[in-house]
């Protein structure tokens, strides 16, 4: 089973560190890279796809630098970028074609995977029309599609789903589900939902650092006793905002039922609710509210 290690990793800008001592080990299967925009998940992403050099520290596949591998890493890789470029004139079909092309995949192989990948993204009535008549459900569809046209072992997906309606945003997790049965998936998200019930494992990265690695249940089990409902008057509601992080809130005649995530009881008609993925994120993003 392939393995990709990410040791003492380091990236700055300038002035800027975007990416601070980072040490994971990922196999198979899908990982939910969960971080608020800029907390540097692209930065790591384009590394691991040797887009970007690290300042300091490694990526290692199967023990060996990435950047000793060349074209032979390259082959194994997949990756829709967050912002995804495309010719609007081009039919789908031809711009798989031109893809296969630039990544030199034999003319044969290439007709018969990209017959294979409109089926898997649903596009195979949509493949003589032009790009620019797409939605942009459809248009992430073949940007998932193109990056699987070499049936890659990794597989790295930055921000997939932004600007999806809430049936796209499905439609592409079932896909991303099934994709992660036999290679390995970074799916890099801000939005909690998109990795909730794919991902294997959850990384949770603030400030350039990954601040967790764990599957949902671990998350969910070192949150415990940190989330609260309470009902308060509307004018307080404000004032514990300010304390506390809130998580959910919902009006209710003249006073505000409040969802929040705090070390200790934040009111003291404040009871406890059981956590979820989205205040797990909140929880470990939010160092200042830990528990001491």
């Amino acid at each position: 089973m392939l393995e990709l290690e990410m040791t003492n990793l380091v990236k700055t800008f300038k002035n800027k560190t975007a990416v601070q001592d980072v040490n994971v080990c990922l196999g198979h299967g899908v990982y939910g890279l969960l971080g608020e925009n800029g907390a540097g998940k692209t930065t790591l992403m384009r590394m691991v796809c040797g887009i970007l050099q690290p300042t300091l520290g490694n990526i290692l596949c199967d023990g060996v630098p990435i950047s000793q591998m060349g074209g032979e890493y390259r082959r194994l890789l997949g990756y829709l970028p967050q912002d995804f470029g495309y010719y609007g004139d081009f039919s789908a079909l031809r711009f798989l074609n031109y893809m296969a092309a630039l990544k030199a995949l034999p003319e044969e192989y290439a007709r018969n995977r990209i017959d294979e990948l409109f089926e898997l993204v649903d596009l195979a009535g949509d493949k003589k029309n032009k790009l620019k008549t797409f939605s942009g459900g459809m248009l992430r569809r073949v940007g998932i599609a193109q990056a699987l046209l070499n049936d890659p072992e990794i597989l790295v997906l930055d921000e997939p789903t932004a600007g999806l309606d809430p049936a796209e945003r499905v439609r592409f997790r079932n896909i991303i589900s099934s994709l992660g049965k036999n290679r390995l998936v970074i799916l890099s998200t801000h939005i909690v939902s998109d990795v909730e019930y794919i991902a294997d494992k959850i990384m949770i990265m603030k400030n350039g650092q990954i601040m967790q690695v764990s599957d949902e249940s671990q998350l969910l089990a070192e949150t415990a006793g940190c989330v609260w409902k309470c009902l308060v008057p509307e004018g307080r509601a404000d004032e514990l905002g300010k304390q506390h992080v809130i998580s959910n809130l919902r009006n209710q005649a003249d006073q505000v039922e409040l969802r929040i995530v705090a070390g200790d009881k934040p009111v003291e008609n404040a009871v406890p609710a059981e956590a979820t993925l989205e205040d797990a994120y909140l929880y470990f993003t939010k160092s200042k509210f830990l528990r001491n």
